[in-house]
This record gives structure tokens, C-alpha cells and sequence, in this order.
């Protein structure tokens, strides 16, 4: 006996770009999660802005709809672990433009660690038995490009692995900032959302910079806005207080 389907569970042939069955996939822009492939805005259960690229919402995909006219959708389960809405599902766009998939799909011979908290390498493909924690900003030369389930991979020359997540990794390099000086008087704050001040600096102070982050780093509607961590909190970015020094 054939087992019934619906909608939502046919596997369709997807095109080029379009993310498979339990793949992770995250939003570039704002988009909304939907009760139903047909989007009315009546029926939509969460929206999630726009996010700098390190703290973007996540979302793995169970399936694919189609709305009354045809258009393609995912169907979603929210992976957003800090978020109320953690759990959900429903269905989301399946445009390139404002959803892609997690991993990098591609090879490529240098990468940035980009999140705040750096990328761990393992001996594993499977990531386990830990190394080391590569910091923000570390370029890593990558040996090969390798597959593990619905998820990627690159090899460094050292034979280790590192994860092919595009929110802890971006291709080729990027100049990490050392150093500020400040432009005028800046305030200090315990945290990257500037919550309470904790320290001063005077016009003319050098400060080393530890890394980069985001403010509202886990709501999905706060964009976030960049910070430095410096020694003791968090400062601002704003190019028109502070000059960043990249040597």
C-alpha cells in the first residue's frame, strides 16, 4: 500500500540554490515564518529581521509546499535556540535573495574565522575530538573541501577540520582591526548592548581591540549594531568616534 502524502511532504525537484530535505538554511533579510505556503500576512507567526551575517536566524528544512500560484517553500522548523521561537514551524520563502543554506556548497583555498567566538578545529570530519579554538580573524589555508551528511567541511593543510558554516566562516581574507584611536571622549559598557557604562576614555586614547561583535546578538527583532571588545567591556565602532587600525 502506497503511504499517503501531502503537500508539504513531497520531495519536489528542486532547482539550483534550493536547499534540501533537513538542511540548514538562514535569512539574509527580513522575512516571516507562515502558517500556510500560500503567505497572507494575517497568518504569520513570527518575523526575523534582518541580522549581521555571524547572528542571522537558522532554520533546518522538513519539507517543501507550494503556494496557490506556484511559488516554492520551504517548510521550516526554527532552530533559533535562544528565541521564544525556538521549535516553531511553518513555512518560509525559498528565494536566494533573502534565504540560503548554512554551509558554503564550494571550495575555496583561504578562510576567515569570523564569529565572536571563533572557530574550533578537529581532527574529525565529524568535529569531534577538539584541538584548538582558531580566534576572530585567523585566516586558515584549507588543504580540501569534503562533505559530511547534509552539512561541509574544509580540510587545512594540517589535515584538521574546520566547519563550513557560513556564520563562523567567510571565504577568503579579511583584516581584522589591533588597535583604535579615539577620536573624542568615549563611554565603556559591561556589554556589547551598552546596558550600563563601565568605563571612560579620553580623546587621543590607543586601545587594543580584542574582536568584533554584534549588539542583540540573539533577538530576531533587533538587527544589532557592531561593537569592540576592548579590555573590561564593549565600545563603539562608529568611524566617526573611533579610527581602527588594522597592523
Amino acid at each position: 500500500m502506497t503511504e499517503p502524502t501531502s503537500e508539504r511532504q513531497t520531495q519536489v525537484a528542486a532547482p539550483e540554490n534550493v536547499a534540501k530535505i533537513h538542511e540548514a538554511v538562514y535569512s539574509l533579510k527580513k522575512i516571516y515564518l507562515y502558517q500556510n505556503p500560500t503567505f497572507k500576512s494575517s497568518e504569520r507567526k513570527a518575523g526575523y529581521v534582518q541580522k549581521p551575517r555571524v547572528f542571522r536566524p537558522m532554520f533546518v528544512v522538513d519539507g517543501y509546499a507550494h503556494s496557490k500560484d506556484g511559488r516554492l517553500r520551504y517548510h521550516v522548523r526554527d532552530v533559533n535556540h535562544q528565541s521564544k521561537t525556538d521549535g516553531w514551524q511553518g513555512y518560509i520563502t525559498t528565494q536566494f535573495a533573502y534565504v540560503r543554506p548554512v554551509y558554503y556548497h564550494s571550495s575555496h583555498k583561504t578562510l576567515t574565522a569570523i564569529n565572536p567566538k571563533g572557530v574550533n578545529e578537529y581532527t574529525n570530519k565529524n568535529l569531534t575530538n577538539k584541538v584548538r579554538n582558531f580566534k576572530q580573524g585567523t585566516v586558515l589555508r584549507v588543504k580540501k573541501f569534503v562533505t559530511h551528511n547534509l552539512t561541509t567541511r574544509y580540510q587545512l593543510t594540517n589535515g584538521h577540520y574546520v566547519t563550513g558554516n557560513r556564520k563562523l566562516v567567510k571565504m577568503g581574507r579579511h583584516k581584522q582591526p589591533k588597535q583604535v584611536v579615539l577620536k573624542q571622549g568615549l563611554n565603556r559598557y559591561r556589554d556589547a548592548d551598552f546596558t550600563k557604562k563601565n568605563g571612560h576614555f579620553a580623546k587621543g586614547d590607543k586601545i587594543a581591540v580584542k574582536r568584533f561583535t554584534f549588539s542583540h546578538q540573539d533577538s530576531i527583532k533587533q538587527g544589532g549594531t557592531k561593537r569592540f571588545e576592548v579590555k573590561g567591556g564593549f565600545i563603539s565602532t562608529n568611524p566617526k568616534l573611533v579610527r581602527a587600525y588594522y597592523k
